[in-house]
């Protein structure tokens, strides 16, 4: 038991510190951010380029979204109608087994047909 949370602090402490490091290496203050800034015009432009088209994309998967949403919300109510329907043919079968057993009155009144047969016992 030692051992396994032993390791298991070994690998939280080794993934947070891979973690800093990452963030660290990401927003160091070099002086590489002003080399960077020096970039020419068409580098920005064919960057809102790229945007622009990662907009229609995300846009398209939107719509796509949408509409898988509009047909899960016509099945939901679909199947809400069907369970309707069912509950209210679940309810005229109960009904009419009420109905039978009472005319017949061997099951609704709990009569000694499906008793234990007599002389036989559960001890064992």
């Amino acid at each position: 038991m030692q051992n396994r949370k032993r390791l298991t602090n070994i690998l939280i402490a080794g993934t947070l510190t891979v973690l800093m490091l990452t963030v660290f290496l990401a927003f160091r203050g070099t002086g590489t951010a002003v080399a960077e800034t020096a970039v020419v015009e068409t580098a920005v432009v064919q960057t809102t380029e790229d945007f622009s088209d990662d907009v229609a994309t995300l846009q398209a998967q939107v719509d796509a979204l949408q509409a898988q949403n509009t047909q899960l919300r016509e099945a939901l109510t679909t199947m809400q109608s069907r369970e309707t329907e069912y509950q209210a043919q679940i309810e005229a079968a109960n009904q009419t087994i009420s109905e039978l057993s009472a005319q017949s009155g061997t099951l609704a009144l709990g009569t000694d047909s499906f008793g234990a047969r007599p002389g036989h016992s559960h001890d064992h």
